[in-house]
């Protein structure tokens, strides 16, 4: 069999729905779910090609004398879910999200992160390539300055347990487009996929989200609630801006694209929700980005479990068919 070209591989995400996997961490309450059978049917029938499994690997690995050991039944876990995946012809993103002790001292962790990366991409090498590797989602904090430089240790670390697998990668501030220039990545590694996270403008996406805390750039996101996104001919010009730039970013470095997650508070009214959710998946697809929806739930949630349905106005936003 050929290999595949990894634009042709960042086209397996073309329609991505984010999962949280809840495997019992203090670190994954509140915005996880169980991960089973059950949600890979839902997102398969709903008409999603892949999911990105979010996992906070740094909750599950522990140090003895020096040696990182990422838990063995937590990897059986995820080969379980890989192997289901499959069954269900959906590709999956094994991605590596949250590690607020990385955040704040990067240099005390990061023998645990490339630890943790080669252990990661080593048991799943053998995976055929609709299973992609994100070994840092949304480096942030006191990790932003060095992210260039540990973004290429990473990838030693990954390519020596395994050379060909596609990875997914992205700049610094929480994966933010606009910071995008700064990403320098290894000329000589071509099967990279870069992604970038669209919560614009926050005060609609994050308005009411309390986790933010006070001190954002824009105030209290609590007083930002009543915020719309009526799709005015400003408001799409902003978007259709950014993202005609992410465009060309892509082209000129030849790099695929994947708009990794994008999605909004349930804090803001459904038809705002709705508009611009759409407006974002129709971008995306009209310059060739493979897109992800954060998330199937509970935060931003897509499906309610407790009512056992999709979000019908969501779905449809998304051009997705199965609406129950």
């Amino acid at each position: 069999m050929n290999t595949p070209s990894i634009h042709e591989t960042n086209r397996l995400l073309a329609r991505t729905i984010n999962i949280g996997a809840d495997f019992g961490a203090e670190l994954e309450r509140g915005w996880t779910v169980p991960v089973g059978p059950h949600h890979l049917d839902l997102c398969r029938e709903a008409g999603f090609s892949a999911i990105r499994l979010a996992t906070c690997w740094a909750a599950h690995t522990t140090e003895s004398r020096g040696r990182f050991v990422v838990d063995p039944a937590i990897l059986d876990r995820v080969d379980l879910l890989l192997d289901q995946a499959a069954e269900r012809g959906l590709s999956v993103v094994l991605n590596n999200l949250q590690d607020p002790e990385l955040y704040a001292d990067p240099p005390l962790h990061l023998d645990r992160l490339l630890a943790t990366t080669h252990q990661i991409a080593g048991r799943f090498s053998g995976r055929p390539a609709p299973v992609m590797l994100e070994p840092l989602a949304e480096p942030r904090g006191s990790l932003d300055p060095l992210w260039n430089d540990y973004l290429r240790q990473v990838l030693t670390a990954l390519r020596e347990a395994d050379p060909a697998r596609a990875v997914i990668i992205g700049p610094a501030s929480y994966n933010n487009m606009r910071r995008l220039p700064d990403l320098d990545l290894p000329e000589e590694d071509r099967n990279l996929i870069v992604t970038v996270h669209q919560y614009w403008p926050t005060t609609f996406t994050m308005q009411g989200e309390t986790w933010l805390g006070t001190d954002t750039p824009f105030g209290d996101p609590v007083s930002w609630l009543g915020t719309t996104w009526q799709g005015s001919g400003e408001e799409r010009s902003v978007l259709s801006g950014a993202f005609a730039g992410l465009a060309e970013w892509g082209r000129v470095h030849d790099r695929p694209i994947f708009v990794g997650e994008f999605g909004s508070s349930h804090n803001a009214d459904p038809g705002s929700r709705a508009r611009w959710a759409s407006f974002n998946r129709r971008l995306a697809e009209e310059l060739g980005f493979s897109w992800g929806y954060w998330s199937f739930g509970p935060t931003f949630a897509l499906y309610d479990e407790s009512a056992g349905r999709w979000n019908p106005a969501l779905l449809e936003a998304l051009g997705l068919g199965r609406q129950s």
